[in-house]
């Protein structure tokens, strides 16, 4: 692998990896897409003339390796209909999501250490919150903050970066403009 493979690997495969496991049956096979994607990925990054568009062209390149996925083994799952494996079944909220899931490791990386370490501890590796308390020498009510301040700030990156808005209660409306040029998303 180059070193541009090497980052969009570290960056972006956990979330493809997240992605395919919702809709691959076994592990193995997910696995086996995501390294399929990865070595479309490498051997087509020249092509990629926009680094704007880059996570578009990921998400393409995921949804095509996935559908030529259900293709090859539409006989091996029977049990399943033809049309959930149209390239229609994956949507638009797909690509959204795994935009924004994209988006969220920039936000953790770009966490002060002190929100960051415990945010990660307790929401992504899921350790219990007293757990992580006693292991970073802190109080539990002092980590439950932190937990939580680290929370507020990915909140208002995502405002500012996708410009969510929310109605009185508190919910999403509308749709997410992604910004394409956006250098929170980016790593910038």
């Amino acid at each position: 692998m180059n070193e541009s493979t090497t980052y969009l690997w570290n960056n972006f495969s956990g979330n493809i990896r997240e992605f395919l496991l919702k809709r691959v049956k076994q592990r193995e096979d997910a696995e086996d897409v995501l390294q399929e994607v990865f070595i479309k990925i490498h051997n087509n990054l020249n092509e990629l003339k926009d680094e704007r568009k880059l996570i578009p062209w990921i998400y393409k390149i995921v949804r095509n390796t996935l559908t030529d996925y259900y293709r090859k083994n539409n006989k091996l799952y029977t049990e399943l209909k033809e049309d959930q494996f149209s390239e229609a079944n994956i949507d638009d909220r797909d690509e959204t999501f795994l935009h924004l899931s994209f988006c969220l490791n920039s936000f953790i990386d770009r966490l002060p250490q002190i929100y960051r370490e415990p945010l990660v501890l307790s929401d992504i590796k899921g350790f219990k919150q007293r757990d992580i308390a006693r292991e970073l020498d802190m109080s539990y009510s002092g980590l439950k903050s932190r937990i939580q301040r680290g929370r507020e700030k990915i909140r208002a990156m995502f405002i500012e970066c996708c410009k969510i808005t929310f109605d009185k209660e508190g919910k999403q409306v509308g749709q997410i403009p992604l910004k394409e040029n956006c250098d929170i998303c980016r790593g910038k």
